[in-house]
């Protein structure tokens, strides 16, 4: 398998919870200290955390549906969501191309990567890298100073009720406190000149995408809201947001001992209108 290498493509990416988010450990649904859902910490300095791998996942599920739609092959029908997974008597979708070679036509299998149905030409590395998002200094000092029976989180209390018998089921739940300011690494490797404009259009679009969503779970319960980049303070909020700082590093960067300068975006829309100018210009060269 023949893989090029024309640069790497850095994307420091911050973002502000405008409401508390709960992003749940390996132990939800075990009560732990009369909290039936606990967040993810890092195992060292017990802050939350928002692991790669949820952020990569939601980002995945987003451009399979942005990328579908835009090639008129919805979700339910045809090749495009070719893969499906019987679970708890739901079928699931995921698309994975079969080779290497129809991977490349998708920026969904491009960019995310794809293992296909186990032949010798059906897997395709992911060209994107997505880390742990941990908060910021600012944001550990201030929760540092919440008062409760965990530390840098609030429990948030909830009552289900039952329509037809009105029989209670109370539960608490552990959250990351609405303001709080996370920062994630993204690093894209252009393989392909003539494929990274497609890709990123895409992944920026998810972006824009999740921010009308929510990451973790709950959403539908107003959970998980976000915003990337500078956002605006909330009611008593003191954390201060970041800009989205992008570093392209062409070949050259790495054989010449060379760092570039990375560049400041206040948002996901100005970074996206970066791209129609010189942004990537260095990796063409």
């Amino acid at each position: 398998m023949e893989r090029l290498f024309h640069g790497k493509i850095i994307i420091e990416l911050p973002f502000k919870l405008l409401t508390g988010a709960h992003i749940g450990n390996a132990n939800d649904g075990f009560a732990i200290g009369g909290v039936d859902k606990v967040v993810i910490r890092d195992a060292v300095t017990r802050l939350p955390i928002v692991p790669g791998s949820s952020l990569k996942g939601k980002l995945r599920s987003i451009v399979e549906a942005l990328e579908g739609m835009e090639k008129k092959q919805p979700l339910e029908h045809g090749k495009w969501y070719g893969r499906s997974h019987e679970s708890g008597g739901q079928t699931l979708y995921r698309h994975e191309a079969d080779t290497r070679e129809e991977a490349l036509k998708n920026a969904v299998d491009r960019t995310f990567g794809t293992t296909g149905k186990g032949s010798a030409d059906s897997n395709h590395p992911a060209r994107l890298a997505v880390g742990d998002a941990q908060v910021t200094k600012d944001t550990a000092e201030v929760l540092a100073d919440l008062e409760g029976d965990f530390p840098f989180t609030e429990i948030k209390s909830e009552n289900f009720l039952d329509r037809i018998t009105s029989a209670a089921n109370p539960r608490q739940l552990e959250r990351v406190p609405a303001g709080s300011v996370f920062v994630s690494r993204l690093t894209y490797t252009v393989e392909d000149t003539g494929h990274m404009q497609d890709d990123l259009k895409y992944l920026l679009a998810a972006l824009k995408w999740l921010e009308d969503d929510y990451i973790g779970g709950n959403g539908s319960r107003g959970y998980g809201r976000l915003k990337f980049g500078k956002a605006e303070q909330l009611p008593l909020d003191t954390i201060p947001s970041l800009p989205i700082r992008v570093t392209v590093k062409p070949r050259s960067a790495y054989l010449q001992d060379q760092e570039p300068a990375a560049q400041e975006f206040a948002s996901v829309v100005e970074f996206r209108q970066a791209l129609e100018g010189t942004l990537l210009a260095p990796l063409r060269n």
